[in-house]
């Protein structure tokens, strides 16, 4: 299934709908709007950092032993989702705030491109333009790596380099939320403190290689 077919189903509607983006975003409340306008500022990448040396703190404290493993469980998954959370807020942000990456995003995404409206519609309405794009982005899953390496080659020009650690981290991750740490097998899943520090570390350097795509991108634009 899609990112679109998901967020069709969240909202009970059919992929073949038409009108269904037109609805979403007549839909779109006062309060989801000030929410996006709030948070399309932010520092993505400092919000980040923040997180993940809180992560580090949290792993130096005194843990009793029985408590130990559901404790790591719930710091992996805190990890994997805030790296997700800034895969995708760097990403909303920095589309939602240039036409040129609009354009990239709707000419590159096959999905978004099957829209009813055509490219002149579009950009006869900028204003609806950014909150149907800020609506539909916010509707993927960033975790969905197959979906997020080719959109932030399209639309960015950021390579990923190697990503098998993460893909590993996100089925962790599914293990943690979904089974509390527990394979389908019913066994522990392999997690420890250096395993999370290295989790660390990984996810820390996949956002500072971003950074400097992002950089790079606003270099050309001046």
């Amino acid at each position: 299934m899609s990112d679109y077919q998901d967020l069709c189903e969240m909202y009970g509607r059919s992929p073949g709908d038409p009108e269904f983006i037109d609805d979403l975003i007549d839909e779109f409340s006062e309060e989801e709007y000030e929410w996006f306008s709030e948070n399309e500022d932010k520092n993505h990448f400092e919000l980040l950092a923040e997180q993940l040396s809180s992560v580090g703190e949290i792993l130096r404290m005194d843990v009793p032993q029985s408590a130990q493993f559901s404790f790591l469980v719930m710091i992996h998954a805190h990890v994997v989702s805030a790296l997700e959370g800034y895969l995708a807020g760097a990403f909303i942000h920095n589309v939602c705030n240039s036409e040129e990456l609009t354009r990239k995003l709707v000419e590159s995404d096959p999905e978004f491109a099957n829209r009813k409206f055509t490219l002149r519609e579009i950009y006869e309405q900028k204003d609806t333009l950014k909150l149907t794009v800020s609506t539909y982005l916010r509707g993927l899953i960033f975790h969905d790596l197959k979906k997020v390496v080719p959109m932030y080659r399209d639309v960015l020009g950021h390579r990923f380099e190697d990503l098998s650690w993460l893909f590993h981290a996100v089925k962790k991750r599914h293990d943690c939320v979904h089974r509390a740490g527990l394979d389908k097998d019913g066994k522990k899943i392999d997690l420890s403190v250096d395993s999370i520090f290295e989790l660390l570390e990984k996810a820390i350097d996949l956002a500072n290689g971003v950074e400097r795509s992002l950089a790079e991108l606003k270099r050309k634009d001046l």
